[in-house]
């Protein structure tokens, strides 16, 4: 997959890989860089611009630690997608240290897919552990990890 500059502006942007799609998403926090592994996620499915904001829900998590959890957060989003359809464009992530390690807390927005609408792209079979890296700087956090297709 080739980077645009919108993919930029929504806080992820794809590199280049040869037959998956690899993947840096950011934020000033933790949160804010799970949100836009998210946006990458649906985006890398579908047009995420063409994803309506219809149905919320909340997706709560937990694992012994971030690497896992963000692991678990993207499996989330495409069994969601693969199960019942769901499509999310819009996200608020909120992670926080619990006894066992962390807990993730979504709260999503989104539709079920509409063949009329949502052109499908790419279908991603997994995320992997495979590359995966979060770098935590001040006010600066960078998750990349790569997506089976």
């Amino acid at each position: 997959m080739v980077p645009d500059s919108s993919c930029t502006l929504r806080g992820y942007r794809f590199l280049e890989h040869m037959t998956d799609a690899e993947v840096e998403a950011y934020g000033k926090t933790l949160d804010e860089a799970f949100e836009s592994a998210g946006r990458a996620v649906e985006d890398t499915m579908v047009d995420i611009a063409t994803i309506k904001k219809v149905t919320k829900e909340e997706i709560t998590l937990e694992a012994k630690d971030n690497e896992s959890l963000l692991y678990s957060w993207l499996e989330a989003l495409i069994n969601k997608q693969d199960i019942d359809g769901m499509l999310y464009s819009d996200f608020e992530c909120r992670i926080s240290r619990i006894d066992a390690g962390y807990r993730l807390v979504a709260k999503l927005s989104g539709e079920k897919f509409d063949s009329k609408r949502h052109e499908a792209k790419t279908a991603i079979k997994s995320p992997t552990y495979h590359g995966m890296k979060i770098l935590e700087r001040p006010n600066e956090v960078t998750v990349r990890f790569l997506l089976d297709l």
